[in-house]
């Protein structure tokens, strides 16, 4: 882009109110969801997510523009997305325990790294520190999945990718107001009760209201697990599970799904004993969570189908066809689709 198009295009983003004044000097001033002011170059070839729900962002919105998954993909994941975005290097998960160095953030050149969920003061404390250590400006956006459209139309102009931005917007928003309509008329006495079971022992899970237990509610079901204060997930027992006495349990470890029929603790929880357990998908990102990121925009269409079918009676393997071509940037076949799908006996 030469600098004159440049110019008129910073021109257009300033009328519209996508961007400040300020970028007409060579940078942009943006305020982040946390109240950062961060000031931003004007054009962002190289862009490092601080986390798995920012890669998915990035790859969606601008998969030239991403340098690097935060940890390594599956095989099974790798083989659903294009050759040349499943081979992207390793650059490390800064919101992990053992982040890279500044220096090791400094040799991958990025002009910005971006973080896409909780913005709770720790993650804008280290985003600050992060920043400060390596001279890269760093972005923190609200992840919760009814900001959605906003968020893909504020990074989609940040980065240069406006219609890609208002074209995955529109998606977004027009999947949450169809689950909500759909919802709108529902008693409250007709919501499930829902323990979503993570991980291979399922004794971890989102609570209610938090990035990681959302989805449940806006899906049309009652979070058992009670909320608190932290974003992180919360641990519990058998028995704990069984006083909440769901009516569903949802899960996306295949390995869970297949032990719990047999279980004795699992096999004893009336959902399990009426055979209202379900394995929600999980290629090539979990469709629930795993992260809680846009992946969730297809789990939610799914979680509110298993829920309330006679109110969403979708075609599943449509939505998936045209979610992964438009996000993932690829074409499941038919097969791919079905295995996606499948629940293992």
């Amino acid at each position: 882009m030469t600098g004159h198009r440049l110019r008129v295009l910073l021109l257009l983003l300033c009328f519209w109110g996508l961007l400040p004044p300020a970028a007409l000097a060579g940078g942009i001033e943006v305020t982040d969801s946390a109240g950062r002011h961060v000031t931003i170059p004007a054009e962002i070839q190289r862009v490092m997510p601080a986390g798995p729900p920012a890669a998915l962002l990035l790859y969606a919105l601008a998969p030239e523009k991403l340098i690097g998954w935060p940890s390594p993909l599956s095989p099974e994941t790798r083989a659903l997305l294009p050759p040349a975005y499943a081979g992207l290097p390793v650059v490390g998960r800064l919101t992990s325990k053992k982040p890279p160095t500044a220096e090791a953030i400094a040799k991958l050149h990025p002009d910005l790294i971006l973080d896409i969920g909780d913005v709770e003061p720790d993650y804008a404390a280290l985003a600050d520190k992060i920043q400060r250590e390596t001279g890269i400006p760093y972005l923190l956006f609200d992840g919760r999945l009814a900001h959605t459209p906003e968020i893909l139309r504020r990074v989609g102009a940040l980065l240069g990718e406006a219609a890609a931005g208002h074209q995955l917007a529109d998606y977004a928003e027009g999947e949450l107001k169809q689950v909500e309509a759909g919802l709108a008329a529902l008693p409250p006495a007709e919501r499930p009760g829902v323990y979503y079971a993570r991980g291979a022992t399922g004794l971890q899970t989102g609570p209610a209201g938090s990035l990681l237990g959302e989805i449940v509610e806006m899906a049309g079901g009652r979070n058992l697990a009670p909320a608190t204060r932290s974003s992180a997930p919360t641990r519990t027992t058998l028995a704990e599970i069984a006083r909440w006495d769901p009516d569903v349990v949802i899960t996306q470890d295949a390995g869970l799904y297949r032990a719990m029929p047999t279980d004795p603790g699992w096999r004893a929880l009336r959902a399990v004993e009426a055979h209202r357990l379900y394995l929600a998908p999980a290629l090539p990102f979990g469709w629930i969570d795993e992260p809680p990121g846009i992946n969730r925009l297809l789990g939610l269409r799914w979680l509110a189908a298993t829920l309330h079918p006679e109110i969403f009676p979708w075609d599943e393997r449509a939505a998936a066809r045209d979610f992964y071509e438009l996000f993932y940037h690829t074409k499941p076949s038919d097969a791919e689709i079905d295995r996606i799908l499948a629940s293992p006996p």
